[in-house]
């Protein structure tokens, strides 16, 4: 379970190091939890989220750094989803398509 915001902003002010180690054990086991097919993409994952963070000069740096990967993630995302892979195979199909035709009602 999950301790309370105060008790997290507490950990962060005075126990920044045991912040870390309960951010490092969440992460551990959000991971181990996952199907294994996951397992090791969400590691190289973490591991360029890590090195964001390490590279960021100060925590806001490092949000905004991890934001943007984040931005990024999606625009590949909407990118391949909106532009398939072979234009031609889906032109082709269209052309090729059989249209079919539906009675205006019970009657026709």
């Amino acid at each position: 379970m999950l301790p309370s915001f105060d008790e997290l902003m507490r950990l962060a002010s005075l126990e920044p190091e045991k912040l870390e180690s309960l951010r490092k054990s969440w992460v551990d086991n959000v991971i181990a939890n996952a199907p294994e097919n996951y397992q090791r993409r969400l590691r190289g994952l973490q591991f360029q989220i890590d090195m964001e963070r390490e590279r960021a000069s100060n925590p806001m740096s490092s949000c905004i750094r991890i934001s943007q990967m984040m931005h990024e993630g999606l625009a590949n995302l909407r990118e391949a989803l909106n532009q398939p892979e072979d234009e031609n195979a889906v032109n082709n199909d269209l052309s090729s398509a059989e249209v079919l035709h539906f009675p205006l009602s019970l009657a026709d």
